[in-house]
């Protein structure tokens, strides 16, 4: 449209150049952003769905009785050291549990 305007003489190539930056300018901004929403919407399906996985898990499994390797490292994202005497279980699904350690 711009380029329209400006070949039939009704803007002149310093406005013309001007206009056309700012559009760009704009279309850039607007491109990160729609990005950002889209990483924001899927990480919370992510999540989503690993508590939906948590919940099957807590609800039709039966009682532990000793720790499983392949299960902490199905449910846990990381480690966290608060402290000492703290630590910090976060979960995929983004919940953290805090445990207090005892000797």
């Amino acid at each position: 449209m711009l380029t329209g305007l400006m070949a039939k003489g009704y803007l002149e190539p310093a406005l013309f150049n001007k206009e056309k930056n700012s559009l760009v300018a704009e279309r850039e901004n607007l491109l990160a952003e729609k990005e950002q929403l889209i990483y924001s919407v899927n990480g919370n399906f992510a999540k989503i769905e690993e508590v939906n996985h948590l919940l099957r898990f807590a609800t039709k499994s039966k009682m532990l009785t000793a720790y499983e390797d392949e299960l902490f490292e199905e449910y846990v994202e990381k480690i966290m050291v608060f402290s000492r005497e703290e630590v910090g279980f976060e979960l995929k699904c983004g919940i953290t549990l805090k445990e207090r350690l005892v000797n």
